[in-house]
């Protein structure tokens, strides 16, 4: 699709609120092959409009032709000067013929605030020189003190208002003198890629891997080939197996490093082995790093494990042996991680300040006999899933990481919108 979108924006400032929307949905829609036109003011002083990390191939394409004019507050549109309206005929005539042969069009607080009355006149008589044409404009504070031109059905029938929660969408509605359906919601996104700036690496395995960002309990344990054994890869594998089990979508990203000889990678298969025979899909709810790019096999950077702890809610290191572990902090600090920690090692209580849930692993120095291990794994596995239901912030970090990201809003709301829009008053 070729899409629109109209602000009035003189620079790209990080700092503002909106900017951060555009730049989103830029990166979703360019993510997903669409071509992009940011309409930005004629007097557009900003240098590059931030390019998405990881994009498709789709494209962006800033235009510069939004007419610069001195704004006010309007509160009517009798209010208008000479010098305004002159502003919004000059909008027509561009909008009306850039716009030509595009899919749908975009804007932001365009047909809302007083400010941007002028385009707002002019953008809706330019869409009656383009009758196929879908138009959705964003509404991004909770309208009150209705204003004249708030008349939706005024507007004609390929215009719909779009609203970031469904608890007000009768109140916008009433305010702009139309009916619920006239009002579409679609969330705000706020992506981990984008909010925290991940490296272009961390946004390159996700997209392979994209349970990183989208499965219900998420795992990242960073661990040397050679000690592997020694950290109980193996053990959290048949735990991860027992979550996938109870209905839950599960990935277990082992950040691993020198995978660099026959020996080395020999060993990889043989977990890979022991994951496939517990169900687990090697290389999307199993994976190892070394495997993704020939130049991961001696390890990934510090900054994309940290950026992959960002992504999880779950910790579990039975490890046999530690002076200290660092992964430990490291984990805890990404916030929103249930750490579940090997009680047979001392030391990891406290590390942890007894701030974990603590199960026998055995250790270097202590034995731990389990009879049945299938059930034990299954316990753990099970006290997991119930200490994370439990935990307010695990179950918000969940939330946001699978809902608000630029994929889960695209086939939620975007796509089916962009289908349906193709139907209203005549579009084609």
């Amino acid at each position: 699709m070729k899409i629109g979108i109209i602000t009035t924006f003189m620079e790209f400032n990080p700092g503002y609120s909106l900017t951060g929307i555009v730049r989103d949905q830029v990166t979703m829609l360019t993510r997903h092959g669409h071509d992009v036109h940011l309409f930005v003011n004629e007097q557009y002083n900003g240098t590059n409009f931030p390019q998405p990390q990881a994009a498709g191939s789709g494209a962006l394409e800033i235009r510069n032709v939004v007419p610069f004019a001195h704004l006010k507050d309007y509160q009517s549109k009798a209010d208008i000067t000479d010098a305004h309206l002159k502003t919004a005929e000059k909008t027509v005539q561009v909008m009306a013929q850039a716009l030509q042969g595009f899919d749908a069009v975009f804007t932001h607080d365009i047909v809302f605030t007083g400010w941007n009355l002028p385009y707002c006149l002019g953008c809706l008589a330019a869409s009656r020189h383009l009758p196929g044409l879908p138009w959705l404009h964003w509404i991004h504070s909770v309208p009150s003190a209705g204003r004249d031109w708030w008349v939706i059905q005024d507007y004609g029938p390929q215009h719909r208002l779009i609203y970031p929660n469904a608890a007000d969408r009768i109140r916008v509605a009433e305010q702009y003198r139309g009916q619920i359906d006239h009002v579409r919601v679609i969330p705000h996104i706020k992506d981990l890629r984008s909010w925290f700036d991940f490296h272009a690496d961390t946004c390159w395995l996700i997209d392979r891997v994209p349970g990183i960002m989208q499965a219900d309990v998420v795992q990242v344990l960073p661990a040397s080939v050679d000690r592997l054994t020694a950290k109980r890869v193996r053990e959290v594998i048949l735990i991860f197996s027992h979550i996938k089990r109870f209905d839950r979508s599960v990935c277990l990203v082992v950040a691993n490093q020198w995978a660099t000889t026959r020996q080395h990678k020999e060993t990889l298969d043989g977990y890979k082995a022991i994951a496939a025979k517990a169900g687990l899909k090697v290389g999307e709810e199993l994976v190892f790093t070394s495997d993704m790019k020939p130049q991961w096999e001696v390890g990934i950077s510090q900054q994309m494990v940290r950026e992959l702890f960002q992504c999880s809610n779950l910790f579990i290191f039975p490890t046999r042996e530690e002076s200290f572990g660092l992964v430990v902090p490291e984990a805890a600090l990404a916030g929103g991680v249930l750490q579940v920690l090997n009680r047979s090692l001392d030391m990891q209580v406290e590390i942890s300040g007894g701030q974990a849930i603590y199960f026998d692993f055995g250790s270097y120095h202590r034995t731990h006999n389990v009879v049945n291990e299938e059930k034990y794994n299954q316990d753990i596995a099970l006290i997991c899933l119930a200490r994370m239901a439990q935990d307010e912030a695990i179950r918000s970090k969940t939330f946001m990481r699978q809902h608000y990201n630029w994929d889960s809003l695209w086939w939620q709301y975007y796509n089916p919108l962009l289908v349906e829009a193709k139907t209203w008053g005549g579009a084609k």
